[in-house]
């Protein structure tokens, strides 16, 4: 079997690496709860530098007098060194989520392409066009807001940490990135290359910084008045954080949180391939997906028939060690957060409801979490994602009654619908309230080409579209000669 090599943490900070001095605990491996090594955070002086570095540079102005074709170039470069290192990374996201490798291999194969899409972004963006302005020199420019705060969360940890910090530099803006304490090694490894790649295109040290810690250095980072432009991935209670930081400094933000997905089963569906479907999607990254369903609703008279098919699906999947061959289910990333899920599945029996489990659990000491059906529970109490291989089942008296809980509070960023009438069922899909509605799949690629989603409710402020690319980290600025003949 593969072995996973140590990744030893270190922070670089305004052009020097930095060996992080705060204990921030242990780092397990999460296939067999065997220790792997210490994980260390930035000191609060480190911190600071950090932040000193970035608004310098920004105040400068020199990011931005370089050329956009000069920074999508470095975007290309950072682009094919990652695509030289896909192998590499994958080995450090799946020993440090627990996703089967042939997964993490997948999302490490996409950074090369999302970086380069980024790079075409940013020369599409431009630093600015002239206006019309009957001859006068008006002039329309596109610069940086200021320093721009990355923090990746540990579910897909490589994959939006490369895609937020390419952006950033897309947008000539100085850019901290923070990895998640849980899972930073990936992050690291990513990182590395374009700290190489920017050295060799000449772009100032402080361009882009790597910093370590936990929830501290998180909240030092996004309350600083020097961040201008915060982007975060990660559950509510830290979202909310973020948020009331950014509010103190007037920060811009973009927040992508949990949501509780609801998938509503129409009359029509066919029970036995939406079953499937479900299950793909409720353990896809081993169920730690912001966009999987979770809250499904279905016709009373086929309750019971869709129970029993999701529980069959269920027992057929491969429960293993992520680095072994055939392995379908991983598991999760650490022990605080399998605990945090059992918790919660008792808190549904203590309600009434019923919980099923399904699937064979291995033979290994690691994190690994039964595959869980819920039955019988108001869906008004499932309002929280619980961020598992685990959804729960609700009985509706109608398509209405359905798209009625479907909207209820805790939702916003992806729905599903299952039924033979693809039209039907793209109706009802146009009325959920959610960022992103998919019709009888539940894969992780988007939708279309151009497919641009707001994060709706709860699920977070801002969305995946071109306004939150390389242009979220910039401000539009207008500079010209004004007209002499106007009255006011």
């Amino acid at each position: 079997m593969i072995e996973a090599p140590i990744v030893a943490a270190r922070s670089f900070i305004n052009g020097a690496w930095r060996t992080p001095t705060e204990p921030l605990g242990v780092l397990y491996d999460p296939n067999t709860g065997v220790e792997r090594t210490m994980h260390l955070g930035a000191s609060v002086d480190d911190v600071d530098a950090a932040l000193q570095a970035a608004d310098l540079l920004h105040r400068a102005q020199t990011l931005e007098r370089i050329p956009v074709e000069q920074r999508a170039a470095a975007l290309n470069a950072w682009a094919d060194a990652l695509d030289a290192s896909t192998e590499e990374i994958a080995i450090q996201d799946a020993v440090s989520t627990g996703n089967p490798l042939r997964t993490t291999r997948t999302l490490a194969s996409f950074l090369g392409p999302r970086v380069r899409s980024i790079a075409r972004q940013s020369t599409e963006i431009g630093d600015g066009r002239a206006l019309e302005a009957g001859g006068r020199a008006v002039r329309l420019l596109n610069r940086p807001l200021g320093p721009t705060l990355v923090l990746a969360p540990w579910n897909a940890p490589t994959f939006v940490a490369v895609s937020k910090v390419s952006a950033a530099i897309g947008a000539a803006s100085p850019v901290l990135l923070k990895p998640s304490e849980w899972t930073p090694s990936g992050a690291q490894l990513a990182f590395e290359l374009l700290h190489l790649v920017l050295e060799r295109h000449s772009f100032p040290p402080a361009t882009a910084q790597l910093i370590h810690g936990a929830s501290q250095v998180g909240s030092s980072l996004s309350s600083d008045p020097r961040v201008r432009v915060i982007t975060f991935t990660g559950g509510m209670s830290a979202g909310r954080a973020v948020a009331r930081a950014a509010a103190e400094t007037l920060a811009v933000v973009q927040l992508e949180l949990g949501s509780n997905n609801p998938a509503i089963v129409l009359p029509d569906a066919d029970i036995g391939r939406t079953a499937e479907l479900l299950i793909a999607g409720m353990t896809r990254l081993n169920g730690q997906w912001c966009e999987a369903p979770g809250k499904v609703l279905v016709p009373e008279s086929l309750h019971d028939d869709l129970v029993e098919a999701l529980l069959a699906s269920a027992a057929t999947l491969n429960l293993d060690h992520g680095f072994r061959d055939g392995t379908q289910l991983g598991p999760l990333a650490y022990r605080a957060h399998r605990e945090r899920l059992e918790t919660q599945l008792r808190r549904y029996a203590s309600a009434g409801a019923v919980v099923h489990r399904a699937g064979e659990l291995p033979d290994l000491a690691g994190w690994f979490f039964q595959p869980a059906v819920v039955t019988g529970i108001n869906p008004e109490l499932a309002r929280d994602e619980m961020f598992g291989p685990a959804l729960t089942v609700h009985a509706v008296s109608s398509v209405e009654r359905a798209i009625a809980d479907a909207n209820l509070c805790g939702g916003g960023l992806d729905a599903f619908v299952f039924g033979e009438d693809e039209a039907a069922a793209l109706d009802v899909g146009s009325r959920i309230r959610a960022g992103e509605v998919r019709i009888n799949g539940t894969f992780m690629t988007d939708l279309a080409e151009g497919s641009e989603q707001t994060f709706w409710g709860t699920s977070g402020l801002g969305g995946h579209d071109f306004a939150h690319g390389v242009a979220f980290s910039q401000g539009r600025r207008v500079v010209g000669v004004d007209a002499r003949d106007q009255v006011i």
